[in-house]
């Protein structure tokens, strides 16, 4: 039960702090338009970044860094040395954000062509 406390308040905080540091702000929104996050999509999936609502995509992008960001957490809290979690932390981090960004890249691809 521990573990599923530390999952739902770490990923609340982490989407919370990107939803009201990004999404909400304008200021925020253009620093996102300009940003690594986006150019990786429009590169990598070959997004039109014109076709698709960036409020909403920058939405998704702070869903799926808070649950790689809350797994990672929850599931090095599992080992008690430091050094096995941070070794475990970048084998669990690494995967798990190309896994989740190539989803929601297909995700969003697919949106594109309606």
């Amino acid at each position: 039960m521990d573990y599923v406390l530390i999952f739902v308040c770490s990923f609340l905080i982490i989407y919370l702090v990107y939803y009201f540091v990004i999404v909400k702000r304008e200021k925020g929104l253009e620093t996102f338009k300009n940003g690594k996050q986006l150019l990786f999509f429009k590169n990598a999936y070959k997004l039109d970044i014109k076709k698709v609502d960036v409020k909403k995509f920058a939405n998704s992008i702070a869903l799926a860094n808070a649950f790689i960001i809350a797994t990672t957490v929850t599931i090095i809290e599992l080992f008690d040395s430091y050094i096995i979690k941070l070794l475990v932390g970048l084998v669990i981090l690494i995967p798990l954000i190309l896994i989740v960004y190539y989803i929601l890249g297909k995700i969003y691809k697919k949106k594109e062509g309606k």
